[in-house]
């Protein structure tokens, strides 16, 4: 954790010697000595939560789980989504903002060279002047050379900073690779979601036509005097019941679709059209350790670098209590004319060394450093959070597909048990035996299951786009 950034500052102590300098060197070791706090999170051997059926190890490729559905359309929109998605076109600007400013940093680390010219002109009017000077008389000045500063890094400041700069951008590029993640996640979840709610207006159009067929039915029984008009307004009641689940959800499906538009970087206006099928949800993956979810979550892998920025800051901060220094050159040549005085012009140059000591700041620099310090323990604290967030979204994500996957046992079950029960409550109503309130209760019963089972595959589609995102898939 943040351990792979300490070793880009170079360190400033002597492995031996005698003598005041290094006795000044060690102390001023000591003084930057910077420790990264240890993280508070001991992590498991294994996950304790496993599905009853899951994928063979090493079958399901992370980078591009999505494929595993084998849905030509849920991959092209993910495929869209991770080239046009606002979020990840962010995320690419800020990877390339990271990595100027650690271009601005490191360029600290070398002399600054620059050309440096003048040119001046000047009208004068003598109040007093010198015998034989006109009384206006015209100045210019003309002078070009070349300058350069540095301050040599000699307790590490520059190169900490640049250290600093450098683990931002591999933090930048996490946040680039957990916005992939995301997206893909999102656009398999609402894709799922959609196709679930057309399925479950597949089941409201079969339970209208069935319930139509019911009415035909008890019509003409009632015609030729074996039924009576309250089995009627019966099935017309239900029939309206089960016409008014249908708005509601072609509203939901179609929200999901144009979520699906935006995340494409597409107006809500341009969503897709799907062409739902079975849910088929493939097996989840196995064989996936603690230490492997957390070296390939990017949010987690981005703490760590973010730990890694503030230690190299902190060292930065403890520097301004030691002397800085820094060099400068001028060279160049010049020329002056007054009228009414010889023209002067020369060359030269000036090499020029100076100390900075800082005696009295008010506490500046220590409150500085006490800021940068607590500033590294907080980021400590946010790396171990987002370690223990991981964890458990893992171990939640494959209970959820347990759970989900025993429920989808159950209904099937229960399904074909209500199935054969409406089966039979025909039969019977037919020999006199059940009333028709029973037939209709049975067909919705059936229809009940039914849609309860399209809800759990679909719950389970989305646990398990769920489990990938744990995983740390996507990118």
């Amino acid at each position: 954790m943040g351990k792979r950034i300490i070793s880009h500052i170079i360190g400033i102590c002597p492995a031996g010697g005698a003598g005041i300098g290094a006795a000044l060197l060690l102390a001023a070791c000591a003084l930057l000595d910077t420790k990264v706090p240890p993280s508070q999170v001991l992590i498991p051997p294994a996950l304790d939560q496993k599905p009853p059926a899951v994928a063979p190890p090493g079958s399901t490729d992370l980078a591009h789980w999505w494929l595993s559905w084998r849905d030509p359309l849920l991959a092209a929109l993910v495929r869209d989504a991770l080239d046009h998605n606002t979020d990840v076109r962010i995320a690419q600007s800020r990877v390339a903002e990271a990595r100027s400013l650690f271009a601005v940093a490191e360029s600290e680390l070398y002399p600054t060279v620059s050309v440096l010219g003048d040119a001046a002109y000047a009208r004068i009017r003598w109040q007093e002047k010198p015998p034989l000077f006109p009384s206006t008389s015209n100045f210019d000045v003309e002078g070009a050379g070349l300058g350069a500063t540095w301050e040599p890094d000699i307790w590490g400041r520059n190169r900490a900073n640049a250290a600093a700069s450098l683990a931002d951008s591999w933090k930048a590029r996490e946040d680039l690779d957990d916005a992939r993640r995301t997206v893909a996640a999102d656009v398999a979840d609402n894709y799922f979601e959609a196709c679930g709610v057309d399925l479950r207006i597949g089941v409201v159009d079969r339970g209208i036509a069935s319930l139509k067929q019911l009415l035909i039915y008890i019509e003409a029984r009632y015609e030729a005097g074996e039924a009576y008009s309250y089995d009627i307004d019966l099935v017309r009641e239900k029939l309206e019941r089960q016409r008014a689940k249908e708005a509601p959800l072609v509203s939901l499906r179609d929200s999901r679709r144009r979520r699906l538009a935006v995340l494409t970087g597409r107006a809500p206006e341009a969503a897709p059209f799907l062409r739902p099928g079975p849910l088929v949800v493939p097996a989840p993956p196995a064989g996936r350790l603690p230490v492997d979810v957390l070296e390939r979550r990017p949010d987690v892998r981005g703490r760590s670098d973010q730990v890694g920025a503030n230690a190299a800051r902190l060292y930065s901060a403890k520097t301004d209590l030691l002397p800085r220094f820094g060099i400068q050159f001028l060279g160049g040549e010049g020329h002056i004319h007054i009228d009414g005085l010889p023209g002067l012009a020369g060359a030269g140059g000036l090499a020029n060394l100076s100390v900075y000591l800082p005696i009295f700041t008010a506490g500046r620099i220590q409150a500085n450093i006490a800021a940068n310090d607590a500033r590294l323990v907080a980021s400590v604290a946010e790396y171990d959070k987002a370690v223990l967030g991981a964890l458990e979204d893992v171990e939640n994500a494959y209970s959820a597909r347990n759970a989900l996957d025993r429920r989808r046992a159950a209904l099937f079950a229960a399904l074909a048990a209500a199935r054969s029960r409406e089966a039979a409550a025909i039969s019977l109503f037919e020999a006199g035996r059940k009333t028709f309130d029973d037939v209709i209760n049975t067909r919705l019963d059936a229809l009940n299951d039914e849609d309860e089972l399209v809800q759990v595959d679909t719950a389970r589609a989305v646990a398990t786009v769920e489990l990938y995102r744990a995983l740390g898939g996507g990118w």
